[in-house]
């Protein structure tokens, strides 16, 4: 009969390599832990249909992601949303946004009411996505007040082509603010966005 303090050489082995996998994923642990998610909800697949009346007789109306929303209707816009299945990345989602029309004062504005609105002093944000375009139509990422009067603390302007380009915006408030992330487009023409996602950089 074996001893308490006798092992098989089996059951040694075994203890062993049982022990090195423990330490290996508890190693593993932090990387995983330190993957950066992003403040806004996730520009992904899951969505919905929406149709909102614009101002002067116009109709905003598509598909967008799920807590995403055109922010258009007191504008005099024209214009649709089509989800995309050529997303450059398959876990982000993709929209096509066609602006058929735009009167005077007007200009299409995506943005989301959910997530981050607090931006701290000093702080480095960084919102990152794809774009393409193949008329080159402008875009605009920016973040803006809520309230009135809806200017930008900070802002950029895209650069489009016809394949995907991935984008990164980054700034550094100046001081402690409130406001939404928004997409701005002025001109009729199309534009793609995909994978917008927003992260505070150490």
């Amino acid at each position: 009969m074996n001893s308490p303090s006798f092992h098989p050489p089996l059951v040694r082995v075994f203890k062993t390599y049982l022990a090195a996998a423990v330490l290996l994923c508890a190693c593993a642990l932090p990387a995983i832990a330190d993957v950066p998610k992003s403040l806004l909800p996730a520009f992904g697949n899951d969505g919905k249909e929406f149709t909102v009346k614009a101002k002067d007789g116009n109709t905003v109306h598509g598909w967008l992601p799920t807590d995403w929303t055109d922010n258009t209707d007191w504008a005099p816009v024209t214009a649709t949303y089509t989800k995309l299945t050529d997303s450059p990345d398959k876990a982000a989602g993709a929209v096509r946004i066609k602006v058929e029309k735009v009167e005077e004062g007007g200009q299409l504005q995506l943005t989301t009411y959910q997530g981050n609105q607090k931006y701290k002093k000093g702080a480095k944000y960084v919102v990152s996505g794809w774009v393409r375009s193949a008329e080159h139509t402008s875009v605009k990422v920016g973040m803006r007040q809520i309230n009135e009067p809806y200017e930008f603390y900070h802002e950029d302007e895209l650069s489009t082509g016809p394949e995907w380009k991935r984008f990164e915006f980054a700034f550094t408030p100046t001081m402690d603010f409130q406001a939404f992330l928004m997409f701005i487009v002025h001109d009729p023409g199309t534009v793609d966005l995909a994978g917008i996602a927003l992260e505070e950089k150490p």
